[in-house]
């Protein structure tokens, strides 16, 4: 965890003043700013640092590398780079560090973008090749650590968190917000700020590359499903990566722990890390006491439990909305506390088990979708598809976008209904509303992660966001992953091989950081999503939103 922040400029006279005190939370221990002159305009690098490899060593900030003349501000982990370290050794470039910042400027130097499938891990990068002066912004594969940019006066800005931006913040409709109660693709609810997407780059090679940035992308969701693949091929696999994947995020020269809920994807973490001390968040007050199902998911740790309530969510409320740079949801509550209790504990590095329900169909909405899949599928219905419509809300785009579209009246439901032909390519309903959160809801769920342990200056990290794990499971074909048993089958069955304690994996309910907003707000009424309905939660947050960032209120449902 580290902070990034920079501006390209073509008039040297015009650059603003770097302040690496407003990342300051994602990188405590180092900052600094750093200037370079390119032929064609002038770069302010800005960099944080959270130390955590080689925590003790000498590692400049940001890391500028003179025997392969690059420099870059490096936001999050490269797990393989001791791996990449071995591969890229050079008698003529030798190692000034033992971190993988360097491993990143020397992969630079030997392959360019090549470098980019070659690392295993997360991250948000601005590099400067001081031989070819071009200027790289990129993202990790699934969008884990945050890069944000913006033009402003000629010039190009860009920074870890939208708070860092040297540019006025204003207020500006945004489609997702309307549709999912928060943004999650390139265009943010603040005007002219766009997000780098997951597996992105933007390359500058010139002055015109500042007026109109261009990303492309380097790495996309692969869509093919192996429908020949076998259950025991699908577990095996699953299994020996998911291992590995849990094993190179558990290295430690820092302080490590988990977030422990009770369920399924959490207990397979501490199942394989055996963390000596996990947290918990529960709330036994309230009817949602996560602790008895945490004591079967780390028998032999000790368990910290984090609770808190309305009054001091309220207390903070505007400080977490700040953090958050735009409005999320309501599990931001719960890692805010947890963070601060981990902080708090001594630790800077958790492990956690985001990614696990959109890749294996975790989720109630995809179980819902499933049987109604079986009445498409079913053989006997084959000359009813009329009937199955009718009974189904209509055709199968129209269901993805009524699930998805959360706003009042479903007054954006074509807007819903463009995510899901964006992002959906017709496999079924299942693998299709899983692409559409990958793309969108997981996005939020990403950001809230990494902006609530990084406000504790914590990072947080998810072995499901390997990307090896990432390209089997949209392989693994969805009757592997749902059946009339189980959701998550495949990974169930990978819980019972790697000894997961049984009550839990035969769970039916699921247990992730929910927060009991409508019992606290009792007077507020649950909308038509029932008991978890975040609509009442949503307004609350766009209003403290809106006061963090010093903006005027305006009606519901803007610009749709």
């Amino acid at each position: 965890m580290c902070g990034v922040l920079g501006v390209v400029t073509t008039d040297k006279a015009q650059m603003p003043c770097l302040d690496p005190r407003r990342l300051h939370h994602r990188g405590p221990d180092d900052r600094a700013v750093a200037h370079f002159n390119l032929p064609w305009g002038h770069l302010a690098l800005g960099a944080t640092r959270l130390s955590i490899v080689d925590p003790e060593g000498p590692v400049p900030v940001p890391g500028v590398f003179r025997h392969v003349d690059v420099a870059l501000s490096f936001n999050g982990e490269i797990y393989n780079w001791r791996e990449l370290r071995e591969t890229l050794h050079d008698p003529n470039a030798p190692w000034e560090t033992n971190c993988d910042t360097e491993v990143v400027a020397h992969a630079w130097r030997r392959w360019g973008l090549g470098m980019l499938p070659r690392l295993n891990g997360m991250w948000a990068l601005a590099l400067v090749d001081l031989r070819t002066n071009q200027v790289l912004l990129t993202r990790d594969r699934a969008g884990e650590k945050p890069l944000f940019y913006t033009t402003h006066n000629g010039q190009l800005h860009f920074a870890s968190e939208i708070k860092a931006l040297s540019v006025p913040l204003v207020e500006t409709p945004c489609q997702e917000q309307n549709v999912l109660e928060f943004d999650c693709l390139d265009r943010t609810p603040f005007q002219g700020i766009y997000r780098l997407g997951p597996g992105q780059r933007i390359l500058l090679s010139g002055p015109e590359d500042l007026q109109s940035p261009c990303p492309k992308t380097w790495w996309v969701l692969p869509w093919e499903v192996s429908e020949e693949m076998t259950w025991d091929s699908a577990v095996d696999q699953t299994k020996a990566i998911l291992v590995d994947a849990i094993r190179i995020r558990a290295r430690n020269e820092v302080p490590v722990t988990a977030l422990v809920s009770g369920g399924l994807d959490s207990a397979i973490v501490q199942t394989v890390a055996e963390f000596p001390q996990v947290f918990c968040c529960t709330f036994p007050e309230d009817g949602m006491d996560w602790l008895p199902m945490a004591r079967l998911a780390a028998p032999h740790a000790e368990i910290r439990t984090v609770t808190f309530d309305l009054s001091q969510v309220l207390q903070d409320f505007t400080r977490i909305a700040y953090h958050l740079d735009t409005p999320a949801t309501w599990t931001a509550l719960c890692q805010w506390f947890l963070a601060r209790e981990i902080k708090a504990s001594g630790y800077k590095v958790v492990l956690s088990g985001e990614g696990a329900d959109e890749l294996f169909a975790g989720y109630s909405r995809y179980r819902v979708l499933w049987w109604l899949t079986q009445a498409y599928w079913d053989p006997q219905l084959r000359n009813y598809q009329a009937l199955v419509n009718l009974v189904t809300v209509g055709p199968r785009e129209q269901i993805l976008a009524t699930m998805l579209d959360r706003s009042p009246n479903h007054c954006s439901l074509e807007h819903a209904a463009d995510l899901v032909r964006r992002f959906a390519v017709g496999k079924d309903m299942v693998a299709d509303m899983a692409r559409v959160e990958w793309h969108t809801t997981m996005q939020c769920l990403l950001r809230m992660a990494d902006r609530m342990m990084a406000a504790h200056s914590i990072e947080n990290r998810s072995p499901f966001f390997d990307y090896r794990l990432i390209e089997l499971a949209t392989r693994i074909p969805t009757k592997h992953k749902v059946n009339t048993q189980w959701s998550k089958a495949v990974l169930r069955e990978v819980a019972l091989r790697l000894g997961v304690n049984r009550e839990i994996v035969n769970n039916p309910t699921k247990v992730g950081l929910v927060t009991p907003w409508n019992k606290w707000r009792a007077a507020s009424i649950p909308g038509g999503r029932g008991a978890w309905d975040r609509g009442d939660f949503s307004r609350q947050m766009l209003s403290a939103w809106r006061r963090a960032y010093q903006l005027p209120e305006v009606p519901p449902c803007l610009g749709s």
